[in-house]
């Protein structure tokens, strides 16, 4: 499994948050932001499964377009979406939580809580709920079995919390949430870093955002 650390990480989080606006960024300029070399944005996007970055720039923006189309045409997703999106703007404050490459995914949520002027706070550690006593909880987890993440569910399900989640259908996590965004794409054997695996989520936080911005 590819892993990003370091420049890497801040070029890849660079790469998926700024997704629909590559056709304007050349490598160069990235590359600035990141104080590193063009060489460096290329290799982290030969290990999301492009050839380069010429061809990431605009090939990403295409994905992304089609997975937007394939959500839409997806009515029960669509519920789901709408059901959460309610779920968050009537909750007293929103819990982010998630593991490894879906990190992005969470901080990418947060922006439009933010927009959307809903409490909320990004949590790494099990502990941090050990206060909360109302509010919901939302989990990132593209398999569903990460351990970490599940055991946030049930932690934050025993303090009475709302449990939401974005995660494989079926999944540990499916059934343990009150409501899931299911992901019904293959993930076995795929990286977790790979285009397949995060455009997914990626497009389904950002139909949700645009909800919450909508009330």
């Amino acid at each position: 499994m590819n892993t990003f650390k370091g420049i890497e990480r801040m070029i890849y989080e660079y790469l998926i948050s700024h997704a629909r606006d590559l056709g304007t960024i050349s490598a160069k300029t990235i590359a600035n932001k990141a104080l590193t070399t063009t060489t460096s944005v290329n290799r982290v996007c030969k290990k999301m499964g492009y050839a380069s970055y010429t061809e990431l720039r605009y090939r990403l923006f295409d994905d992304l377009q089609k997975q937007t189309a394939n959500i839409t045409s997806n009515d029960e997703q669509q519920q789901q979406i709408s059901r959460i999106a309610h779920t968050l703007n009537s909750s007293p404050v929103v819990y982010l939580y998630s593991r490894g490459a879906s990190i992005v995914s969470v901080t990418y949520l947060s922006r439009f809580l933010s927009l959307a002027n809903i409490p909320h706070l990004v949590i790494t550690d099990i502990h941090q709920l050990t206060r909360a006593e109302q509010g919901t909880v939302l989990l990132v987890s593209k398999s569903g079995e990460t351990q970490a993440v599940i055991d946030m569910a049930h932690n934050a399900k025993r303090k009475g919390l709302k449990v939401v989640a974005i995660s494989h259908k079926g999944s540990t996590l499916n059934q343990t949430s009150h409501l899931n965004i299911g992901l019904e794409e293959q993930v076995d054997g795929i990286s977790p870093y790979r285009r397949e695996s995060q455009i997914r989520i990626l497009e389904i936080v950002d139909h949700l955002g645009k909800e919450l911005l909508d009330f």
